[in-house]
């Protein structure tokens, strides 16, 4: 009998502990709200990266990477003077954007050494980035929400660890200068001071 307790209480605990995937659409979010062409010297912190791959199993993944500071607040342009911050986004509101390409399927990936990040589906802070006609120096997908596949977004309990499960890859369209072309996954980190403690680590899990 005392076993059996102790296996409910593991399970319970395990529950707890393990955040489930979160159901229904996955969030998206058009490349406007980040900013627009004429203002990217304020929102284009790095990239896009060259093409780069990630492999587990048979699956392979090409990947590009770009950062942007989602409020606008590029140090070196919202405050000259400032030099300690020079190179940061003010805020502490960094957009980390991926954008992927693979004919694998049922494939999960999975970023670490996420700090700041709380998800929020209403906002959104993660999810797919869409593209728009007013940024096209900002890597994006271009299609439409009904467009994109069945996507399901976990986190672990301390929400440093994110999981895109991803079923297929569709061959979407290439866009114009840096939106270039494939699934474009994001996830935004609100610090609360400008350097950030560390950048997001992507692996196929």
């Amino acid at each position: 009998m005392k076993s059996i307790v102790r296996r409910g209480v593991a399970i319970v605990t395990c529950l707890l502990v393990t955040l489930p995937a979160f159901a229904g659409t996955i969030p998206v979010r058009g490349t406007s709200n980040n900013g627009e062409n004429g203002g990217a010297q304020s929102w284009a912190m790095m990239g896009p990266t060259q093409l780069l791959t990630l492999v587990k199993g048979t699956s392979k993944v090409m990947y590009k990477q770009q950062i942007v500071c989602a409020s606008q607040d590029l140090a070196n342009v919202s405050d000259a003077s400032n030099k300690q911050d020079a190179g940061t986004c003010e805020s502490g509101n960094y957009l980390y954007i991926f954008q992927l390409r693979s004919t694998a399927t049922n494939v999960n990936v999975l970023l670490s050494g996420l700090m700041g990040f709380t998800p929020d589906a209403n906002s959104p802070n993660y999810g797919v980035m869409l593209c728009d006609a007013t940024n096209t120096l900002e890597m994006c997908t271009t299609a439409t929400q009904d467009q994109l596949p069945n996507i399901t977004f976990s986190t672990n309990a301390s929400h440093t660890i994110a999981t895109f499960s991803i079923p297929n890859f569709p061959n979407f369209p290439t866009g114009t200068n840096h939106q270039g072309q494939g699934l474009t996954i994001f996830v935004l980190c609100s610090l609360g001071q400008p350097r950030p403690v560390a950048l997001p680590r992507i692996v196929l899990n």
